[in-house]
């Protein structure tokens, strides 16, 4: 067994369903992986399927536990002995060497001969020789350099009728939007006020709450950028003062009339530099842009940004964003987790505009490379996905389905790629009725309250 499951284990237990030995149990803290009936997925695909699911990638290669690949599918033949894996069985390890041997090369022309011994002095000239004609490549050689065929392109359809379900607006989705434009921000009067006169405590806040905050405000007057320089500005001037307080109940407060306090001061400015350098690491280090830069949080600011979230959700316009991914969570080799997460319906965000509720649902976008049989007959292009839409009871349930059957077929036996999915989004408030729009794999619903 050469798969092992890190100690960074979150316990979603996205990998469990997935195994095709039942492999993957809870253990005590993280998920474990049994040696004896793991296989590394050799005889069901050429990935690892829990590496696959893993949003923070902690199912990796144990290098202390090596198996060969005729050890994996002797142990896949023994667990599961009424599956007929046959010789052409899927595994990681061809998909690495490219699926077997290359085609061998045409048979190059031989390479004339070297240089002949000089003549020998008053010998008389060789006849001329007229050069061969070139000989034709065979026509075998002509097929295996002649290119690969492209892909083939998605078929252009024509456009489908809007589809109408029940609690359907009567307006269209463009009147309906224009009619809730101006609702976006919560934000008014005495609490835009607050915001800006504490941004230096705001800024310390995480990136996702202070940007939260921005697009609520629209104002140039608070940006995540400028209330996390502020709270730098407030640390260094903070920071020296709790280190004086700090120094005084340690020695007494006539410490603070003596040389030694510039110790603690300098102490506290030091820190404050290193927090603030460390905050904009993606502007030092990585030259980005303002609005391309992560503004991290103070060491204090993390919990208080906890504390606080829950009030800043009741005032803020966007009450769920898209998933955001980790670190290793677009790890190479692997699937992509983001197109994952749009095969499963959950990829949406969901915006209150003040009278109204705008849903945006991303449908998946492109074919998953993760073990499909003939993937190279079929388009890059995921297909158009049918859907339907039902709101009952505050909550509203978008049920996406891939109608291409070969793709269903197909997807039927890869793990983490669902043929359809049901997604239920509730609200804080009732609801009345809605209007859709469904363009370019966007599904956007405004959702009216009462």
């Amino acid at each position: 067994m050469a798969t092992m499951i890190t100690s960074d284990c979150i316990n979603c237990g996205a990998c469990e369903p997935e195994c095709p030995n039942n492999a993957i149990s809870q253990g005590d803290p993280v998920y474990v992986i049994d040696p004896l009936l793991c296989t590394e997925c050799v005889g069901f695909h050429d990935y690892e399927a829990c590496a696959a699911v893993c949003p923070v990638d902690v199912c990796v290669t144990d290098p202390n536990n090596i198996e060969t690949e005729e050890a994996l599918i002797a142990r896949a033949r023994t667990i599961h002995p009424q599956t007929d894996f046959g010789e052409d069985f899927q595994s990681r390890f061809r998909k690495a060497s490219g699926g077997g041997a290359a085609a061998p090369a045409a048979a190059a022309p031989p390479a004339p001969a070297a240089q002949a011994a000089a003549p020998q002095e008053n010998a008389a000239p060789e006849p001329k020789v007229p050069a061969p004609a070139p000989i034709a490549p065979p026509v075998a050689a002509k097929a295996a350099l002649a290119p690969a065929p492209p892909k083939p392109a998605p078929a252009k359809k024509e456009p489908k009728p809007k589809k109408t379900f029940p609690k359907e607006l009567p307006l269209s989705f463009e009147e309906v939007s224009k009619k809730h434009a101006d609702g976006a921000s919560n934000i008014n009067g005495f609490a835009k006020l607050a915001v800006i006169l504490l941004q230096p405590v705001i800024g310390a806040f995480p990136h996702h709450t202070k940007k939260r905050l921005e697009e609520a405000m629209k104002t140039p007057l608070f940006t995540a950028a400028g209330s996390t320089a502020v709270n730098i500005v407030h640390n260094a001037i903070l920071y020296p003062l709790a280190a004086m307080v700090i120094a005084a109940a340690l020695r007494g407060s006539q410490i603070i009339f003596s040389e030694e306090i510039n110790k603690f001061v300098l102490l506290g400015l030091l820190l404050a530099a290193v927090e603030g350098i460390f905050r904009l690491k993606d502007g030092f280090f990585g030259a980005k842009p303002a609005d391309e830069m992560r503004f991290l949080p103070s060491f204090y600011g993390a919990p208080l940004g906890l504390v606080f979230d829950p009030l800043l959700k009741k005032y803020t316009g966007m009450i769920r964003n898209n998933p955001i991914p980790v670190d290793g969570f677009y790890s190479k080799g692997f699937v992509d987790k983001l197109e994952r997460e749009r095969r499963y319906g959950n990829v949406y965000t969901v915006e209150d505009r003040g009278d109204a509720f705008l849903v945006r649902m991303e449908f998946p976008r492109r074919m998953p490379d993760i073990g499909i049989a003939k993937r190279e007959n079929l388009p890059n292009e995921m297909p158009d996905y049918d859907y339907d839409l039902e709101l009952q009871d505050g909550q509203l349930s978008v049920k996406g389905k891939c109608t291409d059957e070969t793709v269903r077929k197909m997807s039927s036996s890869v793990g983490a790629f669902p043929p359809e999915f049901v997604t239920v989004i509730p609200f804080r408030q009732k609801t009345t009725g809605f209007a859709h729009r469904y363009e370019n794999k966007l599904l956007e619903i405004l959702v009216e309250k009462v």
